[in-house]
C-alpha cells in the first residue's frame, strides 16, 4: 500500500502494470488481479441470466430463438439501446411491406 500511497496521480491500469511486479509483491499482485477480474465477470453473467429469465418466462415459452436473442441483447446491453431512436424504428416498421395485415 505504501508503494501507491506516495504517488500524487490517480492509480491507473498503466501505473499498476508498470509498478506492481509479481515477484516483488506476490500477494498484493494476486489481490489486485482478483479485484480487477471478479466483479466484471460475475456482474455481467448475473445480469444476463436475470434478463433471460425475465424475457423467456412461462407466458413466452413459444418464442423462437432469433427473437429471444435479439430481446436479450436489447435488455442486457443498455448502452446499445440508448443509441436507438424510436422514430427510426417506427418508420422502418411502417415501410416494411412484409407485415401481416389484420383481418377483422
Amino acid at each position: 500500500m505504501t508503494l501507491f500511497s506516495s504517488t500524487s496521480d490517480d492509480i491507473s491500469l498503466e501505473i499498476l502494470r508498470r509498478d506492481l511486479q509479481q515477484d516483488l509483491y506476490p500477494q498484493y499482485y494476486r489481490l489486485v488481479q482478483l479485484a480487477l477480474t471478479l466483479p466484471v465477470g460475475t456482474a455481467t453473467s448475473e445480469r444476463s441470466f436475470s434478463a433471460m429469465r425475465r424475457i423467456k418466462n412461462w407466458l413466452r415459452s413459444s418464442m423462437n430463438q432469433d427473437r429471444f436473442s435479439s430481446l436479450a441483447v436489447l435488455n442486457i446491453e443498455p448502452d446499445l439501446t440508448a443509441k436507438l431512436n424510436p422514430e427510426d424504428i417506427a418508420e422502418a416498421y411502417a415501410s416494411d411491406k412484409r407485415r401481416r395485415s389484420l383481418q377483422f
